[in-house]
């Protein structure tokens, strides 16, 4: 079932851009130009038409990005893609016009790049989690990750930036703004990941006992999880076992393992991260 698009939708997706986009151009205006940093994706291409021709970047961004539109729309679909037309807008007006008069930073340069990867990942991750993004890069990244559910966006933007990062040392004539740039950006992927991610991550314990009902019971007391129990055996001994899987919180992992270990000394515990948990208690499996 599709979901209506209403004013206060885009109210919200308006909050939203505006808040990502206005860290987007601080990062821009106060870090990265002031520095001499390279960035990645079609902001560091127009961050090299603008060193080459004085063209604003907002106004070079949203021009870049007609061709690829194209390209992606029918991956994206029409929503998307009006959605992004909107919040590249924004951007354009928070780079070249909101931000442009924002102090500039002349210190450290090591801190301008992870000011800048803090500003840039938030930015970005801001409109994604409204289900739109800042075009370019982003368009081609989201756009292969429809088709493979299981790629990171923050991995694949971070392959784009890379690219482009590499021209841009080439044109400034400047390796240390690649090397600073690759550094912003590093901490941009991880930042993104980290919040669209980050929520939704959690701990899967597997647990081999003979008191498989109690340890789920008691799981279920202390941490309201329910458990998975299933009859296993061993490849060792053979020996009939039950496996208890559950998933967990990080802050909830704790008191299940110390749980279990009250329960039954002799089991064996084994516990994994997973990059995202949907269903009750986690996720919704249906938000954007």
């Amino acid at each position: 079932m599709k979901t209506k698009y209403t004013f206060k939708t885009l109210l919200i997706d308006l909050i939203f851009d505006f808040a990502g986009c206005i860290c987007y151009g601080i990062a821009m205006n106060s870090f990265i130009l002031p520095s001499g940093i390279a960035t990645g994706g079609i902001s560091g291409i127009s961050l090299i038409i603008n060193y080459l021709t004085h063209i604003p970047i907002g106004v070079c961004t949203i021009l870049l990005n007609i061709p690829i539109i194209f390209f992606c729309y029918k991956v994206l679909g029409k929503l998307f893609l009006l959605k992004s037309v909107k919040t590249m807008v924004v951007l354009s007006l928070c780079i070249d016009i909101i931000t442009v008069d924002f102090p500039k930073y002349n210190g450290d340069l090591i801190l301008a790049a992870l000011c800048t990867g803090v500003l840039v990942g938030a930015g970005l991750s801001l409109t994604f989690i409204r289900g739109s993004s800042t075009g370019g890069a982003d368009f081609v990244t989201l756009s292969v990750r429809k088709l493979y559910p299981h790629f990171s966006i923050g991995t694949l933007c971070l392959i784009f930036d890379y690219v482009v990062l590499t021209a841009g040392g080439i044109v400034f004539k400047n390796v240390n703004a690649t090397l600073y740039g690759a550094v912003a950006m590093f901490i941009a992927s991880q930042v993104m990941d980290k919040v669209l991610y980050g929520s939704s991550r959690g701990k899967l314990m597997f647990v081999v006992t003979n008191k498989g009902d109690e340890i789920a019971k008691n799981i279920s007391g202390a941490v309201n999880r329910g458990s998975t129990i299933t009859d296993i055996r061993g490849g060792f001994k053979g020996e009939s076992r039950e496996l208890v899987i559950s998933a967990l919180s990080k802050q909830e992992l704790f008191k299940a393992r110390k749980i279990v270990h009250e329960v039954d000394q002799n089991s064996f515990i084994m516990v994994t991260s997973t990059e995202e948990v949907f269903g009750e208690g986690f996720s919704d499996p249906c938000e954007e």
